[in-house]
């Protein structure tokens, strides 16, 4: 009773559809007998107007009946076309619309207005979705109707199943012929799109009718049942090609579906797969036939959506068959999608690219499920190995081997972390790995993507063999990891050289990058770790070789970076030099338990700073001036750090006691060291190319002295401040011969040719610096001569006073006749301002402190120096005046 009413429900839609139809069809009946008449009041002269216009044949060929003579005759026979039957409805076929022939620029007719929102609203919720849901619900209808029939237990197995057939044939009998039915044929006529929908309702409904009668009730064996797919895929494909792509969709969501409703169990994934080959592949040839594209999309989206249902099914022995599916699925879109045309705005290589990205994905969900079994590997390295192959048949698909490599390494690292070291999982990757390699080898001078097979190249190897590393539990010596990496360099150091002459930025130097790396690797694996700050700047000076036999900055900053690298582990090796700088810094005496053992800083120190020096300066062309500046200047500042631990190994100056004895003799022979050797750069002339360099260096040691002279000697561990001993000699003593020689060596430095040339507004601030060296040598030589050796601890004595005031009367006198002398105007001004500020000090302290002959004796010896001075400055100042007006 039920099924009744269904069925009435059904008729019923259908005579509601049916009955707007007939009224429009009234309408038009009407239409045509009104105007009858006017077709039988046409003119019957229209014949004698094309006798007129009739072209004269031409004498070789007989001439065919004229158009518009045709025209003519049909116009002079009224009676007849008055009493012709109304046309008979006829069959709608599907054809693919064209696009419109472009407007011609002269025509004048305004473009069609374009529909209102409400108007589009309208036509899509009236008209085209009605038809659609009504087809699926069609669909749906008869798979219903047929679980309704076996839960009532209304029929038997075989009449469930003809009963179903003989519902899908009804609605494609409907489609192919429903026009013809009196009345009710219009609603074909008027619209197509219902017959579309019909019929693909139909062929999903014996889709569904196969899989019933052959995975449910066994009526139907293996290859009858596949016999029927197929030929109900043929007639999907034949109806097709009549209703269009309506039919086509409707029949794959039918067919798809059909497993679905039917009730799909683990035991039948064999027949499943059989009849998801054939469906799937009688849709790929629909798409091949009619150009498809996005017939071919989703019909192996649908299979994908079962396949990966399945992957989550408990299958166990099953997967493997799932798996071939998968990659014969992957192969079959690609193939099918390069025939066909492009659909949804996607470019066809990318559409391609979609299918194999898909069962690439797959089998790696696949390969756990079978604990990564070889079959998997297999599977995988099959759907590789032709992503190879379109890649090289069409260059727009070489993305597609790259994001194969990398689901590649991707299964390789869910293996090894799954699985551990096992022996299967280890060839597969080395096999991945070569197979990659090879094919990006191959590839690699392509003139379009060569470049990203030279890419696939280099990661494929590199990338294998860190995975490899880092993940498989391998119990490899650590010569067999050497042997390895210096395996996987040859690969990269093949691309570097066939690459060597590619104009692409990528190729060439990321092929030298990991050939240094991994040569560093071995090498460090092989040699002791004292050697590795020498093997990083080996491989540097490898690379400023390569980069400028083939001409490539890029090269030349990995070189840089190297040399960074080696430079980071001589830091490491030799950090207890850096302790001392910053601990010297620190006003810290105890600094050569901080130094680092001598004997192993000339392996990891001196003879890498020597090669960095070594190789800024060979390929200083490459580098360019700032950075190989910068690069010798790291090297020269290493090479000075051995020197300096060389040089505090005689002393070996540790407790507080031995700084006392030797600590000030010790600064001071370093800073005149230095001193002397920025001297000796800067005064002499050297050849071009070594010119610069060179008074580079000897600014840095020059003004590295006299850092140590301000920072050292007059701040932080000045000897007035902390004690230190000056030695018992009143004039020959450490004190005075150190501010003496600093005084020499800033105005040495001041009249430096190379100095004044190169840095002119130094000059004036290096003489006043020697000027007050001068003085502090003085007040130094003083207080030693007062108070002996060490000139911290006692205070301030009169005497000492009066013999600041003597003896910076003395120097300013010095001054003012040298000044003289050489007509220097610094020394004599500053004579005249030292001796001002002497005189101050003797009238305002020192007067205050003298009584009696004292007093007057000090006066006396003031007044007759200033009288003399005087006398003496004024005949040079009248001289300069007559020079002047001369």
């Amino acid at each position: 009773m039920e099924v009744l009413i269904f069925a009435g429900i059904i008729v019923l839609m259908v005579l509601v559809l049916d009955s707007r139809k007939t009224i429009a069809a009234l309408r038009n009946r009407i239409d045509i007998l009104e105007n009858r008449d006017r077709q039988a009041a046409v003119p019957t002269d229209q014949s004698k107007m094309a006798e007129t216009v009739k072209p004269a044949p031409v004498a070789s060929e007989p001439a065919p009946e004229a158009p518009v003579k045709r025209a003519a005759k049909a116009a002079t026979e009224p009676e007849k076309l008055t009493t012709q039957a109304p046309p008979q409805p006829s069959r709608k076929v599907y054809k693919p619309k064209s696009p419109p022939p472009p407007a011609s620029p002269t025509s004048t007719k305004p473009a069609e207005p374009r529909p209102s929102a409400a108007k589009r609203f309208e036509e899509l919720i009236g008209g085209k979705l009605p038809i659609w849901i009504g087809g699926i619900a069609l669909i749906f209808a008869g798979f219903f109707l047929v679980r309704f029939s076996i839960e009532a237990g209304l029929f038997g197995p075989a009449a469930r199943c003809v009963t179903a057939a003989l519902f899908g044939l009804l609605l494609i009998g409907l489609s192919e012929f429903g026009f013809k039915i009196p009345k009710f044929g219009k609603i074909f006529t008027d619209d197509v799109r219902i017959g579309h929908s019909i019929a693909g309702a139909g062929i999903a409904v014996l889709y569904a009718t196969l899989y019933m009668a052959s995975e449910l009730y066994g009526l139907l064996s293996l290859y009858p049942a596949l016999g029927g797919v197929i030929a109900v895929t043929i007639l999907a494909f034949v109806l097709s090609q009549r209703h269009g792509p309506p039919t086509a969709i409707m029949g794959l969501l039918g067919g798809f579906a059909a497993p679905y409703v039917a009730g799909l169990g683990p035991e039948s994934v064999a027949p499943l797969l059989i009849y998801l080959g054939v469906f799937t592949a009688g849709l790929f040839g629909l798409a091949i036939h009619r150009g498809w594209a996005w017939l071919a999309l989703l019909a192996t989206g649908g299979s994908v959506l079962w396949t990966t249902a399945l992957l989550f099914m408990d299958l166990s022995g099953d997967i493997p068959f799932v798996g071939a599916f998968i990659v014969l699925l992957a192969i079959g879109g690609v193939l099918t999608l390069s025939r066909t045309g492009t659909s949804f705005g996607i470019p066809k290589p990318v559409m391609q690219a979609i299918p194999l990205g898909v069962g690439l994905l797959q089998l790696v969900t696949l390969a756990p499920l079978i604990e990564f079994s070889l079959v998997s590997w297999l599977f995988f390295g099959v759907l590789a190995v032709f992503a190879i192959a379109l890649a090289w048949r069409d260059e727009n698909l070489t993305p597609a081997v790259a994001g194969a490599l990398g689901l590649s390494l991707a299964m390789v690292a869910t293996a090894f972390t799954g699985t551990g070291s096992d022996q299967t999982q280890l060839i597969a990757a080395i096999a991945l790995a070569t197979l990659f390699t090879a094919a990006g080898h191959f590839f690699a001078l392509r003139e379009k993507d060569g470049w990203m097979w030279a890419a696939i190249g280099l990661v494929a190897p590199t990338a294998m063999l860190l995975f490899i590393y880092t993940l498989a539990d391998l119990d490899w010596s650590q010569n067999s990891w050497a042997l390895a990496c210096l395996f996987t360099a040859a690969t990269t150091a093949f691309m570097a050289w066939r690459t060597r002459a590619v104009a692409a930025f990528l190729p060439p130097p990321l092929a030298s990058a990991l050939t240094a790396v991994l040569i560093a690797i071995a090498l460090w694996i092989w040699t002791p770790q004292s050697l590795g700050a020498l093997v990083a700047v080996a491989v540097a000076a490898a690379l400023a070789y390569w980069a400028r036999f083939i001409r490539r900055k890029a090269i030349t900053i990995q070189s840089a970076v190297a040399i960074a690298l080696g430079g980071v582990i001589m830091l490491a090796d030799g950090f207890g030099l850096v302790e001392v700088v910053f601990e010297s810094l620190t006003r810290s005496t105890d600094l050569y338990r901080f130094l680092p053992e001598l004997g192993p800083s000339i392996v990891e120190l001196l003879l890498p700073a020597i090669a960095i020096v070594g190789i800024a300066y060979v390929f200083r062309e490459g580098f360019g001036k700032v950075l190989s500046k910068i690069i010798a200047g790291f090297g020269l500042i290493a090479i000075g750090g051995f020197i300096y631990s060389l040089l505090k190994q005689p002393l070996a100056i540790g407790p507080i006691e031995d700084f006392v004895s030797y600590g000030f003799a010790e600064r001071a022979v370093f800073t005149h060291l230095l001193a002397l050797g920025g001297w000796l750069l800067l005064r002499r002339t050297w050849d071009e190319k070594l010119a610069t360099p060179l008074q580079s260096l000897g600014f840095a040691l020059a003004g590295l002295a006299l850092f140590r002279f301000v920072y050292f000697d007059l701040f932080l561990l000045s000897p007035t401040n902390v004690t230190q001993l000056m030695g018992p000699a009143p004039i020959a003593n450490l004190g005075t011969l150190h501010f003496t020689a600093a005084m020499l060596w800033l105005w040495l430095y001041a009249r430096t040719e190379t100095l004044v040339t190169s840095l002119p507004k130094l000059v004036r601030p290096l003489e006043i610096g020697s000027l007050l060296a001068a003085i502090a040598a003085v007040m130094v030589t003083v207080r030693q001569a007062v108070h002996g050796t060490d000139i911290a601890m006692p205070p301030i004595s009169s005497t000492e006073t009066y013999l600041y005031s003597a003896g910076l009367l003395v120097l300013a006198i010095a001054w003012l006749a040298r000044g003289i002398q050489t007509t220097n105007a610094l020394l004599r001004i500053s004579g005249l301002l030292l001796l001002t500020l002497v005189t101050i000090k003797v009238f305002v302290i020192d007067a205050a402190q003298l009584e009696g002959i004292l007093r007057i004796l000090s006066f006396l010896g003031l007044g007759i120096a200033l009288l003399g001075i005087g006398w003496i400055y004024g005949k040079v100042m009248r001289s300069d005046e007559a020079k002047a007006e001369a």
